[in-house]
């Protein structure tokens, strides 16, 4: 009798048994916390790495340890890929400071040294392109401008606490590195730059969009290309910065005694353009009002030489006009 109690108790308790769900939870947990697995949860799958340059050797993915990237191998001298269509932002903590680099491309040979964070997005771009400048036009002499405008675009990191400057592709005349369209350069008024549909009568007129200025006899419109990630423009992350310093000739009429070589402006001006959001001055660049004017930017000067006539000097308002594609 005991024997057969024994017998249905043990029924029982191995059918309770199988009659119980597995905690699925729990048992994920359990094999992370024995560890074969916890690579493949903390990879970080923005970009390949190879273990040398050129893209040889062994290849494999940085990983979250403790709160920090490890590399698959030594990071000094290695090379990656970025994936088809996306931009990746790698992060270095070098100092107090952390700076961010964007890429588009893959990377034959890279220091990937200090790395502390490693993102992507969907790549997409941005044209740039340099209507021209409007003044007060007296004459021939006001046309002759000089001095230079350089643009940068840059994207904040979502975190706010890096800012990286975006690569850029433009004619070689406009491009004096990766990052900055040089829209406008000429050394001084005593000629006048080789440039079509660069200055416009006006205080202040806006060209329209299809006078864009270009090199005359061949080379190019000055018009740039910008990469940038698809989030940083839909969640007002980037924007434009564009320095000025202009200057011109000026003659308020042909038979007047007033000529100057140089009328520029004090100082240099820096001002920042953000897309999708007002600047300092309430204005919006989006796509609906993609048309931007820098200015009035301030020029003053004095006649070159002796004069019948007085004067108390020459003051004049520059203007620079860009238009923004695909915002």
């Amino acid at each position: 009798m005991k024997n057969v109690i024994l017998f249905f108790m043990l029924f029982i308790s191995l059918g309770s048994i199988h009659s119980q769900k597995p905690d699925t939870a729990k048992i994920i947990q359990k094999y992370i916390d024995k560890g074969p697995i916890i690579g493949v949860l903390n990879e970080v799958s923005d970009i390949e790495v190879f273990e040398y340059p050129k893209f040889k050797g062994r290849t494999g993915k940085f990983r979250w340890e403790n709160g920090k990237l490890v590399p698959p191998f030594k990071p000094g001298n290695v090379s990656f890929r970025v994936p088809e269509g996306k931009i990746v932002y790698i992060r270095r903590c070098i100092s107090d400071f952390p700076d961010e680099s964007a890429y588009t491309g893959s990377v034959a040979s890279a220091d990937l040294s200090k790395v502390c964070g490693i993102r992507s997005d969907d790549l997409v771009y941005i044209y740039v392109q340099f209507n021209g400048i409007s003044t007060t036009i007296h004459n021939n002499d006001c046309k002759r401008f000089f001095g230079s405008l350089k643009v940068k675009m840059y994207e904040s990191a979502p975190d706010g606490a890096a800012q990286v400057l975006l690569p850029m592709t433009a004619p070689a005349t406009f491009r004096p590195d990766a990052f900055t369209f040089q829209a406008f350069s000429h050394p001084s008024s005593a000629s006048a730059p080789r440039l079509g549909n660069l200055v416009h009568n006006g205080n202040p007129v806006t060209p329209a969009p299809s006078a864009v200025v270009y090199i005359t006899g061949g080379g190019g419109e000055a018009v740039a290309k910008y990469a940038i990630g698809a989030s940083a423009v839909r969640d007002r992350r980037a924007g434009l910065t564009i320095n000025a310093d202009l200057g011109s000739a000026h003659k308020t009429c042909d038979l007047c005694d007033d000529f100057s070589s140089n009328v520029r402006m004090t100082a240099p001006v820096n001002k920042s353009f953000p897309f999708n959001r007002a600047d300092t001055d309430g204005r919006t660049l989006n796509a609906a009002n993609n048309h931007l004017t820098m200015g009035p930017l301030k020029a003053r000067g004095s006649r070159d030489g002796y004069a019948i006539t007085a004067s108390g000097g020459t003051f004049l308002d520059f203007y620079a006009h860009f238009t923004v594609i695909g915002l």
